[in-house]
């Protein structure tokens, strides 16, 4: 097998990589401590169904699932934290200490390093999102060529920003309110418990329904994308989802003469067999 960081050859297919180790452990403990959240938080709300009360009395009853369930908040809480920590680490390095080798880095030159970070929001993910929809509505024959993250995944990548904070903000006011009350109104407390369980619900909604779908239900993956195991993306996944990052990766890595055409475009000396294949670790 042919090494290469960013991409590997095995049996000659070629594999991208699209997470490192380390993203790839927080991501499973995120998905590991949303997923026990989700089963030992649901039940409370729809208390009064059969399956909740079954569902509760596996985990431990009223006993157990409430540990379980403050126990898997706190390992989120840390893993934000973390992540916060892991992001400006890396921007640091990145952007920071190149701009200072260049002279001291101003409000501007950081703002504008901040807006270039290729997980931020920018205008090419709402022409995407505008060529998508012609793409579906027929006025085109042409899908939007994807970047290094779509404005799907930024979507993915940005919601647990706001869960952690609204989620855990309120779960902490409700696990400690004797203490929120002597410095909060009292109303806070049926507030905070709102806000829990009403996000609570849209966050599984989304999980289970949006994110599910684009990442394992989808038919380019079906049943599972395996790129949150490996870390690695097929050929064929990256021409038809990362167009423009393939292209970019292709060039930069000494693989310009075999860049596939775009999807939907034949090319009578394309390389064959870049099928999906099995994943590599």
């Amino acid at each position: 097998m042919a090494q290469n960081y960013i991409i590997k050859v095995k049996d000659g297919k070629k594999y991208f990589l699209r997470f490192t180790v380390n993203q790839r452990l927080q991501h499973i403990i995120l998905a590991s401590t949303v997923i026990i959240l989700v089963l030992t938080g649901m039940p409370l709300k729809f208390h009064g169904t059969l399956w909740a009360s079954y569902l509760y009395e596996q985990l431990g009853g009223i006993s157990l699932a409430p540990i379980i369930h403050r126990v898997a908040a706190v390992i989120l809480l840390l893993l934000g934290g973390y992540h916060l920590g892991y992001l400006t680490y890396n921007f640091y390095v990145e952007e920071i200490v190149p701009l200072r080798k260049n002279g001291k880095p101003g409000l501007i030159a950081i703002t504008k390093a901040v807006l270039r970070q290729p997980i931020i929001p920018n205008l090419k993910d709402i022409r995407d999102i505008l060529d998508l929809l012609k793409y579906l509505f027929f006025l085109t024959d042409k899908k939007p060529l994807g970047a290094k993250y779509t404005w799907k995944e930024k979507f993915d990548y940005m919601a647990p920003f706001w869960g952690i904070v609204m989620i855990g903000s309120s779960g902490i006011v409700m696990w400690g309110q004797d203490l929120a009350t002597k410095i909060l109104p009292g109303e806070i407390i049926s507030f905070a418990l709102i806000v829990h369980s009403d996000e609570a619900l849209l966050a599984a909604l989304f999980l289970f329904f949006w994110h599910w779908y684009n990442v394992h239900f989808s038919t380019s993956v079906f049943p599972m994308g395996t790129v949150f195991l490996t870390g690695y993306l097929t050929e064929e996944l990256m021409v038809e989802e990362h167009y423009e990052y393939y292209v970019e990766v292709m060039t930069k890595e000494g693989f310009e003469n075999e860049i596939l055409p775009p999807p939907g475009v034949s090319a009578p000396h394309a390389p064959e067999n870049h099928e999906e294949g099995s994943p590599i670790s």
